[in-house]
């Protein structure tokens, strides 16, 4: 992510988290969460293999949309069932300098060009579903929420990621942090940060994983 970017998410944290952090005589309110339907771009500000935990020069945008459904509340806390669907996901992914396979450690793998070009740097589309997810809120105002929530599903992609002997289907899970401004009676706005951990579960020759950590910015309608 640039650094302009950068920047303008955090000028757009500091605006929603004014209300948090500037007094005000109005006492929160612990309001039920509204159903909502929500669109959030992401963008990786690092990505690291999941197994071992090694730099990954790469990138990881997504597009999502979200939907959400309220289920029971307990004391201040109110937790809702949360649905993904990401039609954009955009990763550009390789294999640490130390996994490249060389004709001593690995000459099957080096000396076949095929096999090798997975391990390059390399960039691929795909598509995810995550219908399995929850989010709990806690009302900090009238109109301010803490978010924390989490999803799990899968996703494809156009090659192999993150590199090798890895798959192009793989599953996700989602955790993340938001904090939350209504911004009307009817939309809201959400920034914060989610780690996203994508595997094949060792459903393939290898399975480095790919965690990648990511900052959202989530627009809301709701109902």
């Amino acid at each position: 992510m640039s650094f302009p970017v950068c920047r303008a998410l955090s000028g757009a944290a500091l605006v929603a988290l004014l209300p948090v952090l500037v007094p005000s005589t109005a006492r929160a309110q612990g309001a039920p969460q509204r159903p909502h339907v929500s669109v959030m771009l992401s963008d990786a500000v690092d990505t690291r293999t999941a197994s071992h935990n090694e730099t990954i020069d790469g990138a990881f945008r997504t597009l999502a949309v979200q939907v959400s459904r309220p289920l029971f509340s307990v004391g201040g806390m109110h937790v809702a069932w949360l649905g993904e669907i990401m039609p954009v996901m955009l990763v550009t992914a390789g294999a640490p300098p130390n996994r490249i396979p060389t004709p001593i450690t690995n000459p099957t793998e080096a000396n076949d060009p095929r096999r090798l070009a997975r391990y390059a740097v390399r960039d691929a589309y795909g598509v995810g579903f995550a219908p399995l997810g929850a989010e709990a809120a806690y009302s900090l105002g009238a109109k301010t929420h803490f978010l924390f929530n989490v999803t799990s599903g899968v996703a494809w992609f156009s090659r192999v990621v993150p590199y090798g002997k890895a798959t192009q289907a793989n599953f996700t899970v989602a955790p993340g942090l938001f904090l939350e401004r209504r911004i009307g009676s009817r939309q809201a706005l959400a920034l914060g940060y989610q780690l996203h951990h994508l595997s094949n579960a060792s459903m393939g020759g290898a399975n480095p994983g790919m965690n990648s950590h990511i900052f959202s910015v989530r627009v809301s309608k709701l109902r």
